[in-house]
Parts: structure tokens; sequence; C-alpha cells
């Protein structure tokens, strides 16, 4: 008797732990954002400050993403991703070179790819990007560009069933490069033995400093779960205005919404269409 119960407690115990393993619903998400055609009927005004947007709990599923779209075109010949330096070019113009994987390709767009590449994967084990051919849109994102509008990023990732504590912000950008403006520190000028420098403090010297890229979009997207699905987005949208400065507009919204339903997030400067999908239950 006393192993039967040993027994039964032992088989409850191995159910229990192995029931979140499978008790864990999965999603994934679809989006296209873009920017709206411009109009002369858009009158606000886009140039107040805002703060930066927060950095916690930061996921980049997208630059591994955009480099795999850059290796491919290496591997394909295209001579914008080169990795030989400027003298090997010139002095080993029919060598071949090699693509390395590990390369930053991110830095050297002037534009991002519209879908960043990633394997086919099947797995609920972690986070992780959509492969093109896994993404379903590609309709939605060709009426846009009929309408003359511009597609700045299509992709997607799977996710688990999170708390909003435990949601990652995953990490989105994409588009046009601008140059961040410059900024000047200041440090001592170093040793000086004159007369003057006994007189006065020692001399400063500015040096420029450069920031991170700017992108024409960049953000985050955070999706929780609790009984419905939440979804809190901060976007920066970058333009040049007529006078040729760069301008930032924010969008910030959170919302509730239902899988299977086609949302659409709204900006006068830009546009996001983004639908949530169960995966596997």
């Amino acid at each position: 008797m006393k192993q039967l119960v040993l027994k039964a407690i032992l088989l409850g115990t191995l159910g229990i732990t192995a029931t979140p393993a499978f008790a864990v619903r999965w999603f994934e998400v679809e989006l296209i954002a873009f920017s709206q055609k411009e109009g002369a009927e858009i009158r606000e005004d886009f140039s107040i400050e805002t703060g930066p947007i927060p950095r916690e709990k930061r996921l980049d599923l997208l630059t591994k993403g955009y480099n795999n779209v850059g290796h491919q075109a290496c591997l394909s010949g295209d001579v914008k991703y080169d990795p030989r330096s400027v003298t090997e070019r010139f002095t080993r113009q029919q060598s071949s070179w090699y693509c390395d994987d590990n390369i930053n390709y991110v830095e050297r767009y002037e534009k991002l790819p519209v879908i960043p590449v990633s394997e086919p994967l099947d797995h609920m084990q972690s986070m992780y990007l959509l492969a093109p051919e896994q993404l379903r849109f590609n309709a939605i994102r060709n009426k846009l560009e009929r309408q003359g509008k511009n597609p700045i990023l299509h992709t997607g990732w799977r996710f688990p069933d999170q708390s909003k504590k435990r949601a990652p912000n995953v990490v989105v950008y994409g588009g046009m490069k601008f140059e961040q403006p410059a900024s000047y520190k200041y440090v001592e000028g170093g040793q000086n033995d004159s007369f003057i420098s006994l007189l006065s403090s020692a001399p400063q010297r500015a040096i420029k400093t450069q920031g991170e890229d700017l992108w024409e979009l960049d953000g985050t997207i955070k999706i929780h779960i609790r009984h419905y699905l939440y979804v809190t987005s901060n976007f920066d949208y970058r333009y040049l205005t007529d006078e040729g400065e760069l301008e930032s507009a924010r969008m910030s919204q959170f919302t509730r919404v239902y899988s299977g339903d086609i949302h659409y997030l709204d900006h006068p400067k830009m546009g996001i269409i983004f639908q949530i999908r169960k995966f596997k239950h």
C-alpha cells in the first residue's frame, strides 16, 4: 500500500513539473510599418521636444535579420557589400572576397531592407524572428505601395504568453539612416609649460563626438497578456523638413487587441498594421 502511495505521489510530481513546458501559450505577431503620403493638409507641430524612449528590458531581433540580408548580398557578389579595404579593391580587382557572417552589415546601410531575413523556425523555446516565407501580409504591403505609401519594415516574431513585468520591449527600427547631430566635449589640451599656462587654467580643446545611428523609424513594442492581449508601442519617426533640418515625431499607444484581428496604429506621419495570431494552440 505504501509503495502505491509513493508511486502516485511520484507520478503526480512528474506531471506537475512537466506541465509548464506545454501549458505556456505561444503567439506570433506580424507588422508592416510605413510612412504616410505627404500632404499639405497636415498642420500638426512635431517639433516639440520629447524624452528618450525607455531602454530597459530591450530585445533586439532585427539586427541579425538585417545582417543576414547583407551577408546574402555579399555572397551573391553585390559590390556594395564587398568587405575588402579600398586598397585591396584597387590592387586586387578581379579577386574574390570572403563574406564573414559576423560582419556588422547594418552600419553599411544607408537604407535598411524592408524585410529582414531569418531561417524558418518552428520551435517554442525562445523568441525568434519570422522568416520571409512565414509572413502573410505581402498582399497588404503591395496594396500600400500602390496607394503611394512607403513600407519601411515588414517583419514578425514568435513569443510566449508573458506578463507585463516579464515581457521584453522588442526593438523595432528601419528605413533611412540619418546623421546624428554633432556634439562636442571639452578636454584638457595636454601639458603646457609656457609662461602663459602658469597664469591661466590649462588650455582645453573641443573633440567632436558621434552618437549611435539614427534611423527613420526607431522604437519598441511590448506585448503582454492578462486575460487579453495588450500592446504598448513607442516610436520615433524621423524626417527632414523643407529646410533640411532633422525632426522627430513621437507615436506612443497602449492598445488592447484580440488575436486574429488586423489592427492599425495611425499617425499623421506613419502607420503600423499588425496582427497577433495564435501559434500551435
